[in-house]
């Protein structure tokens, strides 16, 4: 790793599979009366704010830290407890820490309790990702930059790729390809619409997005299962992602609110309640 850089990833994507972006670190320099580990602490915290550091990211070690904001590791870990006690980030397994998210338990577990108990819940999550999603492609397609595009293209490539290699496995026999079908391809669903959220620029619907990303992931996989027990086409529904990502690639906005709303019109057109699969 660097001295001068560290990638973390801007979505919940696992490492392999995430593009990543670069979070730079710069020296801190104290003002007076300010102790060292308290301006540490003000830039990691705004870094979590802003968005720079996600969600999942894993913070570099502390010596590579350390070394890249040009201060000791007593003064960082100082400020490290410190955000770990706000619940800003936690420990990971083998040492470091990962950014944490925090809102998600607030949000996201309550609500996935509800969808459990009330198949109403099912409309109005997909009634919410309207009205989220709508206006985060519309701002997607005005703001994203070019690595942002790079990003929402590996994250379709990545779709596609495992939708290509789980298709001919699908045979209704519950075959372990064609179980990817219904848990993988879904999972990398939602990472793309994450994906499109994190493209906004708009830091209070990166971090709901984030926040409910569990609720948005389960609600995918249900989406998923109920659409094959419909025989509908998958290959529409997963080339439908294939024309948001080029209206926002081409910065046309108008273009993209439409493509979202025609995808999510598909997905509601064809899941209603069947038998599970």
């Amino acid at each position: 790793m660097s001295s001068n850089e560290s990638s973390l990833p801007m979505s919940s994507l696992p490492a392999s599979e995430s593009s990543g972006a670069v979070a730079s670190f710069v020296p801190v320099t104290p003002p007076p009366r300010l102790r060292l580990s308290d301006m540490v602490y003000e830039q990691l915290e705004t870094m979590v704010v802003e968005g720079r550091l996600a969600p999942g990211s894993a913070l570099p070690s502390e010596r590579d830290l350390a070394q890249q904001m040009g201060v000791s590791r007593p003064s960082l870990r100082e400020a490290l407890l410190r955000l770990e006690s706000r619940g800003l980030i936690v420990g990971r397994a083998g040492g470091g820490y990962l950014v944490a998210n925090a809102s998600q338990p607030l949000l996201a577990e309550p609500l996935s309790q509800l969808m459990s108990r009330h198949s109403k819940t099912v409309d109005d999550v997909l009634e919410m990702r309207e009205v989220l999603e709508a206006k985060a492609v519309e701002l997607a397609a005005e703001r994203a930059t070019a690595e942002d595009i790079a990003r929402l293209a590996k994250a379709l490539d990545a779709l596609e790729a495992a939708y290509a290699a789980s298709r001919d496995g699908l045979d209704g026999e519950g075959d372990a390809r064609g179980q990817s079908l219904l848990t993988r391809v879904p999972e990398l669903d939602a990472h793309f619409h994450l994906a499109l959220a994190e493209a906004t620029h708009n830091l209070v619907l990166v971090h709901l997005m984030h926040a409910i990303f569990e609720l948005l992931r389960g609600s995918v996989v249900d989406n998923y299962r109920a659409i094959v027990g419909h025989g509908a086409d998958l290959a529409e529904l997963i080339g439908q992602h294939r024309r948001i990502f080029n209206a926002v690639a081409s910065h046309d906005a108008n273009s993209a609110q439409r493509s979202l709303r025609e995808h999510l019109a598909f997905i509601r057109n064809n899941s209603g309640d069947v038998e599970s699969v």
